[in-house]
């Protein structure tokens, strides 16, 4: 049985076995990246239009002196980015496969449609596990935030957000185990097996659970918060030879989007990959879980 640093360290080890794949990952992020700051820029076009017919009466009336390319292009761009999304987390699904098999080496990118089905599978289990959360928090917000109904029922408002967001973290933790038994098996109605990935949890103990995540979270904060600060340094010096501000944030969403990004990304689904592994070799039986009955 591992420890817990055992885990997080083989995980943080992992990419470097195939750095191509990480930056051809890393180059996924960037266009990704580009294009949200090209949406970005759009919006801003678009809210200064807004802003020289103003004084507008309705939303409508706003919406409709946005020039229609701006929009077109926006709509397209937030249509790209989810296709290169789905496609990236189609590969972290793969490494998680990669890491319960225990195989060293990074997950290809020639299966495409396998990628993106894989990316698809994803989330929809991603949003079958934020619904109920989700629901409960909107409507625990609107009763809290609502002044003209009566003061006691601001109180269950507020009461429903706080089991909202203690559900959310409960989840969260539960659709972790549930991806990657979904990986493991191949299925996706295995994520949706709860007395399973419970059993799951339950044979790695949830002590070490939350701990492995806990202290997964951390070391990649740490790593992520250095390497920012590093590259800010780097992009500040360069942007004040070239003395250009705009200079500063391209080299930051770069070497973010490239470097960054897609080393956490792939350090965590291993991590994933691992705890799942851990959970079902306990006792050194291989896919024997405990069953709750």
């Amino acid at each position: 049985m591992s420890s817990i640093t055992d885990v997080v360290k083989e995980g943080l080890k992992y990419p470097f076995n195939d750095g191509k794949k990480v930056l051809v990952l890393g180059l996924i992020f960037l266009i990704s990246s580009f294009i949200s700051f090209f949406i970005q820029y759009l919006a801003y076009d678009s809210m200064k239009v807004i802003a020289e017919n103003a004084p507008i009466d309705t939303a409508q009336k706003a919406f409709s002196m946005i020039p229609q390319t701006n929009m077109a292009l926006i709509v397209l761009s937030f249509i790209v980015i989810f296709i290169l999304m789905i496609f990236c987390s189609g590969y972290l699904y793969n490494v998680i496969k990669y890491s319960i098999e225990a195989r060293f080496e990074l997950p290809e990118f020639k299966d495409i449609k396998g990628i993106f089905l894989n990316g698809i599978r994803s989330l929809i289990v991603g949003i079958a596990y934020t619904i109920l959360p989700a629901i409960l928090f909107l409507l625990g917000l609107m009763l809290t935030v609502n002044e003209s109904i009566d003061c006691s029922i601001n109180y269950i408002g507020g009461i429903i957000l706080i089991i909202s967001i203690i559900l959310a973290i409960f989840i969260s933790l539960v659709e972790i185990m549930a991806m990657s038994n979904m990986i493991y098996n191949d299925e996706l109605a295995a994520a949706f097996r709860f007395r399973e990935i419970l059993a799951l949890i339950k044979n790695i103990g949830w002590i070490k659970f939350i701990g492995i995540l806990l202290f997964s979270f951390i070391t990649i904060m740490i790593i992520s918060a250095f390497f920012n600060f590093l590259f800010g340094a780097i992009a500040f010096g360069i942007s004040i030879l070239t003395g250009s501000a705009l200079v500063l944030a391209l080299i930051n969403l770069i070497l973010n989007a490239l470097l960054i990004e897609s080393y956490t990304s792939i350090v965590i689904s291993r991590i994933y990959g691992s705890i799942y592994k851990e959970a079902t070799n306990i006792g050194g039986n291989d896919g024997e879980l405990e069953k709750l009955e």
